[in-house]
């Protein structure tokens, strides 16, 4: 063998020797002279040559051959088989798939470039490194497996790989079993699927999103990688007011935003880098002039690994929504507006009542303390004159505490004095307030209220709960009719039931019965019927002590029945305080004079409640505003004075305050005359110094029982 086949052995596989070969001589060679003849060759000597060319042409077949060393007259020549090496080497360093070749330990000892690419390693470097170190930790145990079923036959496995960055490679491995002399080898082949499966993942995304696409009312477009639109709505049709498709996103959609005029390309950027965007208020340009108002997000489609796909993008036309918001809105103020007109209305009505109520006290404490004052006279004279006018006068002065409690209870100034109650002991006192009234029509009062009834309330405002149910069903039954209370513990409650056999209430008035101003018809008969505020207020105090009422009736002419029901309290818990019981006329009878100053700017008022204690022997003085009362006093010292708070010029507080510098006496009592009565109005009165407070109208007996009480 030449020095030129030797080398070519030991690169690639040893040569195969023949010593008898010949060359046969081409078609275009010139033909010889006939050579001299030879000897007879042995029969052993040519078996052996047989054998030695066959075993030549298997080497040939088998692969084993590089090259072929025939012996002829000239000599030794050496023939490769160049041709198809070179050609398969080619092929092998050329396709498109990896190739390795293994030894049984799973070094590589050979690559080609491809699989180099695809991990990202130089070739140079891969030989004689182990495989497994560039198979993704996920595909240990499947290469494994694979490369142990490589001798029955070729094994094929989807894998991983991996790159020296990390970046996994899908591939498709296949590994077949080799050999070499002695040695066994595995092949492997690599066939990358990124591509593939981008394109898989591609094809299913844009599947689901045009299933989506085409269900979808509001506009939404898909775009590939490179901005361009690959799928759109019915609706993203209408927006653009074009056809989108194949297109750029942004030549298509311009997009604006007060602080990005390009918005479109802004928005694709975003989403082809895997951001998203949610809600963005975007306004695109409609046939050059018309402006809509786009709700816009969007977002990648992403595939496997992470890496977007695309994008998409969805946009809702809210420009009717914007209008239809803006007239909301204006709708909205204007009923604000009404509200808040009809709110100061109602105000301005509250505070109105609060003001008539307080104004029609001031006539009406004059025309009291009047009749006062002629009943102590004993002028027989005029005794039924007196009558109507004391009737007529309690009858106002119950208006117009009814007026005063609407308005505080529709501004939320009621105030309850809550203690423990007899029931039986408030109902006393409510008959006696309804006497008058049941006693007048000459009704038949039934009574019947069971033992140990207790209730924590406001004593005053229970009563006149109560009272106003009795007068209001006297009121509405025909003289002599029949009238009854009756009162019981039902489980936690206590039951009031009033009921008569009166005039009824017609069906269609039940439900707003409670209401204010709501009242049944009347008849003419019936002046003394009211405002219709008294079962308002019965329900409004019922329930700020936890109670509830309720009516019945089965019509007109049928009567009717009011129930109400209280939270009871336990007897053991009832410490019922004494009833205060105010002092009657004759308690004026051997009070000791005293001297009292009346500043009050209604001169009626003030002259009358001065003749009436002259009357009973006490020393009196006027003054109508503030600084004539601190006058007065420079040269009458009051043992006690009466200051109405609604003072010209001074007020009673400020009156109050410096009366109490100027005067040097602390026995000085002082004592507030006013429409208001509410528990501020009395802190407020305490804190200018008074000692007392009375509220308007008042009568003799309460101013005398006062002067009684305080000197």
């Amino acid at each position: 063998m030449t020095k030129q086949a030797q080398r070519t052995a030991r690169t690639k596989k040893p040569a195969a020797r023949t010593s008898a070969a010949r060359a046969k001589p081409t078609p275009a060679a010139k033909p010889r002279a006939r050579p001299a003849a030879r000897k007879p060759v042995s029969r052993a000597v040519l078996e052996a040559r047989l054998r030695e060319a066959e075993e030549t042409l298997d080497a040939i077949r088998s692969g084993d051959v590089d090259a072929l060393v025939v012996q002829g007259p000239t000599g030794d020549q050496v023939f490769t088989l160049k041709g198809a090496d070179h050609r398969y080497r080619q092929l092998v360093e050329t396709m498109n798939e990896g190739a390795l070749m293994l030894t049984q330990d799973c070094t590589i000892v050979y690559a080609n470039a491809r699989f180099a690419t695809l991990v990202d390693v130089p070739l140079e470097k891969l030989i004689g490194s182990e495989l497994q170190a560039y198979i993704a930790d996920t595909s240990h145990d499947m290469v494994g497996a694979l490369l142990q079923q490589r001798v029955g036959g070729a094994a094929k496995a989807e894998v991983d790989l991996v790159a020296t960055d990390g970046t996994r490679v899908p591939v498709y491995l296949s590994a077949t079993a080799s050999w070499d002399e002695d040695h066994q080898l595995t092949c492997v082949i690599a066939t990358d699927l990124s591509e593939q499966k981008r394109s898989l993942e591609m094809v299913a995304a844009e599947r689901l999103t045009a299933r989506i696409v085409e269900q979808a009312a509001e506009g939404i477009v898909v775009c590939d990688l490179s901005g361009s639109v690959i799928r759109a709505s019915k609706a993203a049709h209408r927006i653009a007011g074009t056809n989108p498709l194949l297109r750029s996103f942004e030549d298509v959609f311009e997009l604006h935003a007060a602080d990005d005029l390009r918005a479109s390309r802004t928005v694709l950027d975003l989403a082809l880098h895997g951001s998203t965007t949610s809600g963005r208020e975007l306004t695109p340009l409609r046939d050059g002039h018309e402006t809509i108002d786009l709700l816009l997000s969007a977002g990648p489609i992403l595939g496997s690994d992470g890496e977007p796909l695309g994008c998409v993008i969805s946009f809702i036309d809210v420009t009717d929504r914007r209008r239809a918001a803006a007239e909301r809105l204006q709708l909205l103020e204007r009923t604000n507006e009404a509200w808040l007109e009809a709110e100061s209305a109602n105000r301005a009505k509250d505070e109105f009542l609060a003001m008539l109520g307080h104004e029609l006290r001031n006539p009406l404490a004059p025309i009291l303390t009047a009749l006062e004052l002629m009943k102590l006279r004993d002028e027989e004279s005029s005794r039924r004159e007196r009558d109507v006018i004391e009737r007529q006068v309690t009858h106002v002065v119950r208006l117009v505490s009814d007026l005063l409690d609407v308005s505080r209870i529709a501004q939320g100034k009621v105030e309850l004095h809550r203690r423990p109650l007899g029931l039986a002991d408030v109902i006393a006192r409510a008959i006696e307030v309804a006497s008058p009234i049941l006693e007048e029509r000459e009704h038949e009062l039934d009574i019947d209220i069971a033992d140990g009834l207790f209730l924590h309330g406001d004593e005053a405002r229970v009563c006149q709960v109560l009272s106003n149910l009795l007068t209001n069903a006297a009121k509405y039954t025909e003289r002599r009719g029949q009238i009854e209370i009756r009162a019981s513990r039902v489980g936690k409650e206590l039951v009031v039931v009033v009921r008569d056999n009166g005039m009824g209430i017609a069906p269609e008035l039940l439900p707003n019965l409670f209401d204010l101003f709501v009242q049944g018809t009347r008849t003419i008969e019936r002046s003394e019927g009211g405002l219709g505020l008294g079962l308002s207020i019965v329900r409004s105090l019922v329930q700020l002590h936890g109670g509830r009422v309720a009516v019945r009736s089965d019509g007109v002419g049928k009567g009717s029945e009011f129930e109400v029901r209280f939270p009871a309290i336990e007897p053991a818990r009832a410490q019922v305080a004494p009833v205060v019981v105010e002092p009657a006329a004759g308690d004026a009878d051997g009070a000791a004079s005293r001297r009292v100053l009346i500043v009050d700017d209604n001169t009626d008022a003030a002259e009358m409640l001065a003749e009436a204690l002259s009357e009973l022997g006490h020393e009196t003085r006027i003054a109508h505003d503030g600084p004539s009362g601190l006058g007065v006093v420079e040269s009458f010292v009051p043992d006690i004075a009466f200051l109405d708070i609604g003072l010209p010029a001074m007020d009673g507080y400020e009156l109050a305050r410096r009366m109490r510098v100027q005067v040097a006496r602390p026995e000085l009592r002082l004592v507030a005359l006013t429409g208001y009565g509410q528990d501020s109005d009395r802190k407020r009165s305490a804190e200018a110094g008074f000692d007392y407070h009375l509220v308007k109208p008042i009568d003799v007996r309460a101013v005398v029982s006062t002067i009684k009480r305080l000197t």
